[in-house]
């Protein structure tokens, strides 16, 4: 993201984007209508909460439900706030926090959890509202979200989630003009955890971290940082799923070395809580003895339509230890960058629901 973007007036959209109502400037109204007018929007969408009818109303853009993040503030108590210096938005607290970033040229929202970018998650801004997807109310602020086709209704209730207590930890590094640390990792607890699996689990954890780190003061040590060009080496997480006994960590790790761009790496953690065991990708698809099949058939559809021609490597089939997280929506797969896609493509990532991965009455994680 270009920190030099043209940001909208920002007590501007804080009054209009957070009150709910349509006040955003000219220039933004035009250049939208006509990008809303190409999408698929349907209005009216109902939303319950705790049994109750709220009276603001989602929408659905392309066949993505969205819900007002008003709603979320008024109705459901989730924290919002803004900062007029970035122009972003805040959505969120405890462990996942959303991040909303305005740019005005073109009109655009960048949407992350703790830094971490949310592929085909966008917000939207349609009449002054700011909308976000369903998806992410249910992948990282706790919220079960159920849509009702035939009524048009998203019924919204609290996730019952694991009952641990995750905090973030940051290793202890100097930092100077020349080069900067910043590596965090999540740590757990809980009275009703296993000792030993909660041990395990956060040995793994401070274990990634303690690699960034280490692989940052290697580079610092056989490079030529300048105070012109710092290095740069900063690492955050995300939990993509805490539920029926599973955590899924997503680690995000960045470093800059004084090139043209920095390089980022995304790394997927799944436990059981009760052993502390890391599972893999047949763990959670033990249901399916086919998974791989269906899995390499359509990745290599998906992944070899990337590369235009650029000179990759051609998929061929997924890795033993293949790296993968779990959210409500289903399975992510992740590659890095540079694997099968030019570096202006991002980190590739395929979502896989647990419906198209399973067969029919077949549960995630069985066994």
């Amino acid at each position: 993201m270009n920190k030099h973007t043209k940001k909208w007036g920002s007590a501007l959209l804080a009054a209009g984007i957070l009150a709910g109502v349509a006040v955003i400037p000219a220039s933004y109204t035009e250049a939208a209508s006509t990008k809303q007018q190409a999408a698929s929007q349907k209005p009216g969408i109902s939303i319950q909460w705790n049994g109750k009818t709220l009276s603001t109303k989602g929408v659905q853009v392309n066949g993505s439900t969205l819900i007002p993040v008003a709603a979320l503030r008024d109705s459901l108590g989730i924290p919002v706030s803004y900062d007029a210096k970035e122009a972003t938005y805040t959505v969120g607290s405890g462990y996942n926090k959303l991040s909303i970033r305005s740019f005005s040229s073109p009109p655009d929202t960048y949407v992350s959890v703790n830094g971490i970018g949310t592929r085909n998650m966008d917000a939207k801004l349609i009449g002054g509202k700011l909308y976000i997807p369903m998806s992410l109310l249910k992948d990282y602020l706790g919220i079960n979200a159920q849509w009702n086709a035939a009524q048009k209704t998203v019924t919204l209730s609290k996730s019952q989630l694991n009952p641990i207590t995750v905090t973030s930890q940051t290793l202890p590094a100097s930092s100077n003009a020349k080069v900067s640390y910043k590596v965090k990792y999540p740590q757990i607890s809980g009275s009703q955890l296993n000792p030993e699996a909660q041990q395990a689990i956060n040995s793994v954890l401070k274990k990634h971290a303690e690699g960034v780190l280490a692989a940052g003061k290697k580079m610092v040590a056989e490079g030529e940082a300048t105070t012109e060009r710092p290095y740069e080496f900063w690492n955050d997480f995300a939990i993509a799923y805490n539920k029926d006994g599973i955590l899924s960590v997503i680690m995000q790790d960045y470093s800059y070395l004084g090139g043209a761009h920095g390089m980022t790496a995304r790394k997927g953690y799944t436990f059981s809580l009760a052993d502390g065991k890391l599972l893999q990708l047949s763990n959670v698809l033990k249901a399916n003895p086919n998974y791989k099949k269906f899995l390499n058939a359509d990745l290599k559809k998906k992944v070899d339509a990337l590369q235009g021609g650029e000179g990759f490597d051609k998929f061929k089939e997924l890795k033993a230890d293949q790296n993968f997280y779990v959210t409500n929506s289903g399975v992510t797969i992740v590659f890095d960058l540079y694997e099968y896609a030019p570096y202006a493509y991002g980190i590739p990532e395929f979502t896989y629901s647990f419906a198209q991965l399973l067969p029919q009455g077949g549960k995630p994680l069985a066994g």
